[in-house]
């Protein structure tokens, strides 16, 4: 259940991908070169459901024991377990892997709410406001009839399974809770308590880097 949960995750994280390349088409924004800094906030939120196809990742790359640890360690500081800092810069790094980001790392900057009256306003990142100029969406706030809504992707996340997409945790907690679960399946299945395969199943791409990608 949880490996078909979590490719359905990708497929709707292939859907945010494709929306918010074409609000940055037609807005004319993007991330500012090298910015890094909401990867920097000790504030950033995902569900239990959207870390799943980072849980699987791990336990297939032989990573997710050494994630748990570092979590267990990193006690002083809510930042992403996930943020790779550059070597002599701590304040400037990349996110170790990009391809399983969680869905507000894929949104933010480039998607929207709905104001008071239902019409769709951009969410701006405030780097990027004090760096845009006169595009259409950086002129009054509000996006094209492109621009995503957090709200139509949070809802989905939460359709796919009420339970494990709808409680928002601090990013490491439910990165910590995904393995958790997926461990728990991958041990009872080697124990054969459960017709699934040890052999967890390739997901679908999203063109994974071969290196760490800045933040988008």
């Amino acid at each position: 259940m949880l490996q078909d949960l979590s490719t359905r995750v990708l497929d709707l994280y292939a859907q945010a991908d494709e929306a918010t390349l074409r609000f940055k088409l037609a807005s004319g924004l993007d991330c500012p070169s090298g910015c890094c800094t909401c990867c920097l906030s000790e504030k950033v939120e995902a569900t239990v459901l959207e870390m799943l196809p980072l849980a699987f990742h791990l336990f297939r790359t032989r990573q997710a024991e050494l994630v748990l640890k570092r979590i267990e360690r990193q006690v002083d500081s809510n930042r992403c377990i996930l943020f790779r800092p550059d070597r002599g810069s701590p304040n400037s790094g990349a996110c170790s892997e990009y391809h399983c980001r969680a869905l507000v790392c894929r949104l933010f900057g480039f998607a929207g709410c709905n104001d008071r009256r239902g019409q769709p306003r951009l969410a701006f990142c405030r780097i990027m406001r004090q760096r845009t100029t006169t595009t259409r969406a950086g002129a009054n706030g509000a996006g094209t009839g492109d621009l995503p809504l957090f709200h139509d992707f949070g809802m989905a996340i939460t359709a796919l399974h009420p339970d494990l997409g709808t409680a928002r945790r601090p990013i490491n907690i439910a990165i910590s809770e995904a393995l958790l679960k997926v461990g728990l399946v991958i041990e009872l299945a080697s124990a054969h308590l459960e017709p699934a395969s040890t052999d967890l199943p390739p997901q679908k791409p999203l063109g994974t880097p071969s290196r760490p990608r800045r933040a988008a």
